[in-house]
């Protein structure tokens, strides 16, 4: 008679969604980038200045801003040298856009590595660092405007806008966040499918002349 045995078959699925928020987090650590080091956090008229650097964009001085760079031309901050917030706020995007990185590393191995319980672990600390990164974000979007508002009497009388960078370190923020929810949200869901196939194998009286 022969004999049944039965073999079960373990595959790991990939899910969307966590390609997704790859890709959310690689934009969001491009984003962070961005943002930190360009010089368009707040404009008045033809200034604008960023987290080092200020610039004079067009080819009239803007007299509404005392010691504001020559036409065209971009310096080192020379009001924020003693302001803590603007470096604090550069600390902490810097350590943000770390922390995104090694989100986005740990999200990666977690696409590529077929052990099933090591996947759900690169997933947690992905998850951990997205969420630690957005709360770093928050901080500084928070902060920076705060703190210049204190601060707009020494710069003058013009008006005060911000500028595109402020707006791209924001998008920053939802890209991580989206992220870090995209793995929340896929995390209860099973990535393993099992296949369970039957052999038969002939008596062993018969496998022999």
């Amino acid at each position: 008679m022969a004999t049944q045995t039965t073999t079960i078959e373990t595959v790991s699925v990939v899910r969307p969604l966590k390609v997704i928020s790859f890709l959310c987090l690689l934009i969001a650590v491009v984003l962070l980038i961005t943002c930190i080091t360009t010089n368009s956090w707040l404009r008045s008229g033809n200034y604008k200045f960023g987290l080092f650097r200020e610039c004079t964009t067009s080819n009239q001085i803007n007299q509404n801003v005392p010691g504001a760079p020559p036409p065209g031309r971009c310096q080192k901050l020379h009001k924020h040298s003693g302001k803590s917030y603007i470096t604090a706020v550069a600390v902490l995007l810097t350590i943000s856009a770390v922390l995104s990185f090694f989100a986005l590393i740990m999200n990666g191995l977690g696409l590529c590595v077929r052990v099933i319980h090591r996947k759900y672990k690169f997933y947690k600390i992905a998850t951990y660092l997205a969420l630690f990164s957005v709360l770093l974000d928050l901080i500084s979007l928070i902060l920076f405007p705060a703190c210049f508002y204190g601060e707009m009497k020494d710069f003058g009388s013009g008006e005060w806008e911000f500028d595109w960078s402020y707006g791209v370190a924001w998008g920053a923020t939802l890209f991580t966040f989206g992220a870090a929810l995209l793995l929340i949200c896929d995390k209860e869901h099973e990535e393993v499918c099992h296949k369970v196939k039957t052999v038969y194998n002939p008596p062993p009286e018969l496998g022999t002349d």
